[in-house]
């Protein structure tokens, strides 16, 4: 039986975020958090009540913030890296290092398959 696997087309994902003493917190996993000042977030984040910047949630799985109180939407793919000082076209690439298919890996596979597995490095 196949399955069908859907990718996400987002590679950052954000298990909690939240908004404390003037500055934006997202967790990306229990052990990496980001801690951006809200001043950096520009307008409308600097103009608005504290209430509706601290009303911020997660969307899509984590990969977006919004505030509905502002509505605004922030996909962390697309800011973060630019936040954080990263190339976004590195990161991205990153994702799909190593699985690119042509028809010359597809027959290696095959051969190597038909022999019992990869050949062993000669030093």
């Amino acid at each position: 039986m196949r399955r069908k696997v859907v990718s996400s087309p987002y590679v950052l994902r954000a298990d909690d975020v939240r908004v404390r003493r003037g500055a934006l917190t997202i967790e990306l996993s229990p052990s990496i958090a980001v801690e951006v000042s809200l001043v950096s977030l520009g307008r409308p984040w600097t103009t608005a009540t504290k209430k509706a910047v601290e009303n911020v949630s997660l969307r899509s799985g984590g990969h977006c913030l919004f505030w509905e109180d502002l509505d605004e939407i922030i996909a962390l793919d697309e800011w973060l890296p630019f936040a954080l000082g990263i190339e976004p076209a590195r990161l991205l690439g990153m994702r799909n290092r190593g699985k690119k298919a042509s028809p010359a890996k597809a027959l290696a596979a095959r051969k190597n398959g038909k022999t019992g597995g990869r050949p062993r490095k000669v030093a």
